[in-house]
């Protein structure tokens, strides 16, 4: 029954048939619910203050940078074989382009050591250059020479570019490259496209071990003290690369992700903004995890409820702030 009819690759759209095979390799996936009533009048205040609002994704984006550079372990990549840990934490957010008809996205390099208004403007900016044609590395690459190659000569040119830019420290800026174009960690905001719960492949041209997907905030029922309440409730999926991350390390990064959406007064004190109400959040959470040294080096030369154990180039269907 029925018939098929073959399809134009454009964009992303090719790009993906070079990054993944069927799938084999060892992944954890899971996801986590979060009540956002103090975040939500975070955002107001930073709005009021500063005259830009960051997005839920783009506080989330500000927590997995936080959580990582606590949890050191999250901000790694396989090099020649072994993990390498890198000393910043550099988050990735994904971005639709021309409405969804491509995806690329932006890297905000040292994202753990930034305020959220830095954040913020940082992606205000790029993904505004980035969706008006005026991104060099978008406009050269995804968009330009790799958008027209057969799918076979694009998987090896990928393969290739990885192991240089990787192994031995070599961007091609010939292609209008930048030097780890994928970041560290992956965040992406599924929300708009009317999205509770979704999982992301991992990229392999990334060596990123951990991608996040954002989904809608919903009002639910939420457990304060011994009382049902309503609360807006915002759903984080995850998935994370099981040959560098454990359900110990998990465990300890999910618990700082919490900690920051419960009250990201507490983790933004450069902004000078005063918490109305200072008081613990009425919610099971236990304070962060103190600060871990950082390790590794940035290259080489020559679970959660409902889960398991537990900018560029483009992902899945997303946007960046």
């Amino acid at each position: 029954m029925g018939s098929y009819r073959r399809t134009e690759l454009r964009g992303f759209r090719r790009i993906a048939m070079a990054f993944w095979d069927a799938p084999r390799d060892g992944t954890i996936y899971g996801h986590l619910q979060f009540e956002v009533t103090r975040a939500q009048r975070f955002i107001e205040d930073v709005k009021a203050k500063f005259g830009v609002a960051p997005s839920m994704g783009q506080l989330v984006g500000r927590a997995v940078a936080c959580a990582a550079t606590r949890v050191p372990d999250m901000n790694t990549k396989i090099i020649w074989g072994r993990p390498y840990t890198k000393d910043t934490v550099d988050v990735y957010f994904q971005v639709d382009v021309e409405d969804g008809k491509d995806l690329s996205g932006v890297t905000v390099p040292d994202t753990g050591r930034k305020s959220i208004v830095e954040v913020a403007e940082t992606l205000r900016d790029r993904a505004g250059r980035l969706r008006g044609g005026k991104d060099q590395q978008y406009e050269k690459t995804q968009k330009g020479c790799l958008g027209s190659m057969p799918v076979w000569v694009l998987r090896a040119l990928l393969g290739a570019l990885t192991f240089l830019e990787y192994n031995l420290g070599v961007t091609p800026t010939f292609l209008g490259a930048r030097p780890e174009p994928f970041g560290t960690l992956m965040v992406t905001n599924v929300s708009k496209f009317g999205i509770d719960v979704a999982y992301a492949p991992l990229i392999a041209v990334s060596r990123v071990p951990f991608i996040c997907l954002v989904g809608q905030v919903k009002p639910a029922p939420w457990v304060v003290g011994d009382q049902v309440v309503v609360r807006p409730v915002i759903t984080l999926s995850a998935t994370f690369d099981h040959r560098v991350i454990d359900g110990n390390k998990i465990g300890k990064f999910i618990q700082v992700v919490r900690d920051y959406m419960a009250n990201p007064y507490a983790f933004e004190p450069a902004l000078g903004l005063v918490d109305p109400d200072p008081a613990p959040p009425k919610v099971d959470a236990a304070p962060a995890a103190p600060p871990a040294a950082h390790g590794g080096a940035t290259r080489a030369n020559g679970g959660a409820n409902g889960g398991s154990t537990g900018a560029n180039g483009g992902a899945l269907p997303t946007f960046g702030g």
